[in-house]
């Protein structure tokens, strides 16, 4: 009976203690709610307030945009500054007056060069151009206005002494009838000498400029005929010395062989790219004590000190072939030289203007169409055929052959060189 007593006391007590313990915690629930709010009903008041300083701000900038926009009067958009677009991430701008300053920059820029001054930063700077500019020109009038002042003054006085004088006049006229016919006589008759001498003096003086227009136009034709040919003279005597530079006495060589074996048609010569050697060029091969032909050969490869030949044609292979020593010429070629040549009358197949051009400019030679100064070469062909048709008329009658002697161009006929020019 006892124990049963004892455990019914201790249901109440522990059921106060949760009671207890649960309203602590929901104490202690509310309180922190409680401050948690508090904070919030802060940060949204500070929210507010600085909502409210933004509002304030936007009111102020829209007004002042809006007072800019009606005195400067340039309504226009305005997208921002030119590279920031992906910092403004789309966003746009509309107010009041809203103005571009590119446009505002260009009718600054426009009005400082219709009012004839520089260009400047800023409004101030350009009003004070203007206000300088303005006052200058205002100076100016009033100088203006101040000379014609005194211009009318002077024309005041003058037509007061005209007055009086015309007074005097009247007043002595009846007096002075006879001797004013008399002096209008004399006077007109002066006057009729003057315009007379005046008249003849005109004359003169446009027959002199009639003739200083003659002799300076003589002049000018005979100083342009001058120049023509001290300008000729230059480019003849240029062409001289430049031809003088590639001519070499017949009995020069061009260059010689280096290395030969009999019965090997391959050698190798001395002249190479520094001499301005080009593959296909064709030399006369001769024994230093013997003037006559031995054979021919014809570049094939060519390096910077020498050039390996090709052999070919050789009057007596076995007992004369090409050996070290021999010497090599060509009438079209000079070593580190190239040469303007002019293609002069008529050539036929197989040497045709055309094939005979390619190949002298494979050679390295510069081939013009005209002939004129600077040609160091003329090669003749046959004689041209004649205007009518029916003939053909020499080619040492022709102009351009008279011009090319007139220029001391040297002269080789196709028919001289054309061992050296083979296709």
């Amino acid at each position: 009976m006892h124990n049963r007593q004892s455990g019914a006391a201790h249901v109440p007590i522990m059921f106060f203690i949760l009671l207890l313990m649960m309203f602590f915690g929901a104490l202690g629930f509310g309180w922190v709610q409680q401050t948690n709010n508090a904070e919030l009903r802060k940060d949204v008041a500070q929210a507010q307030a600085d909502l409210g300083t933004i509002q304030s701000k936007e009111a102020l900038i829209q007004d002042y945009i809006a007072d800019i926009g009606k005195v400067i009067n340039k309504p226009g958009p305005y997208l921002g500054r030119g590279g920031n677009a992906e910092m403004y991430n789309g966003a746009t701008i509309d107010y009041a007056g809203l103005m571009d300053p590119k446009v505002i920059k260009q009718v600054m820029d426009d009005a400082a060069t219709n009012a004839g001054v520089s260009q400047a930063t800023s409004l101030e700077d350009l009003l004070g151009a203007m206000i300088t500019r303005i006052n200058t020109t205002s100076q100016r009038v009033r100088d203006i206005e101040l000379e014609r002042d005194k211009a009318l003054e002077d024309k005041s006085t003058g037509d007061q002494r005209y007055t009086a004088l015309e007074g005097q006049a009247a007043t002595a006229a009846s007096e002075n009838s006879t001797n004013l016919e008399q002096a209008r006589s004399d006077f007109q008759s002066a006057t009729d000498d003057r315009d007379s001498r005046i008249a003849q003096l005109t004359q003169n003086l446009r027959n002199k400029d009639e003739q200083m227009t003659t002799l300076r136009e003589e002049f000018t034709a005979k100083e342009k005929d001058l120049l023509g040919r001290i300008a000729r003279l230059q480019t003849q005597n240029s062409a001289l010395v430049e031809r003088e530079a590639l001519r070499q006495p017949p009995n020069v060589a061009d260059g010689r062989v280096l290395v030969a074996k009999n019965g090997i048609p391959k050698a190798f010569i001395n002249l190479g790219r520094k001499d301005l050697l080009q593959p296909g060029t064709v030399f006369r091969v001769q024994s230093p004590n013997d003037d006559s032909v031995k054979g021919y050969c014809r570049v094939t490869r060519v390096e910077d000190e020498r050039a390996e030949v090709r052999l070919f044609d050789f009057a007596d292979p076995i007992g004369n072939y090409a050996s070290e020593g021999d010497l090599l010429y060509n009438d079209l070629y000079t070593p580190r030289v190239t040469r303007t040549m002019y293609l002069m009358g008529r050539f036929s197949a197989p040497y045709g203007k055309e094939q005979l051009t390619d190949l002298l400019r494979r050679l390295g030679n510069r081939v013009v169409t005209k002939m004129g100064p600077g040609v160091d070469t003329v090669i003749l062909g046959n004689n041209p055929v004649n205007e009518a048709g029916d003939g053909f008329a020499s080619v040492q009658d022709s102009e351009e052959f008279k011009l090319a002697n007139e220029l001391r161009v040297e002269f080789t006929y196709l028919s001289k060189i054309a061992d050296l020019v083979k296709l």
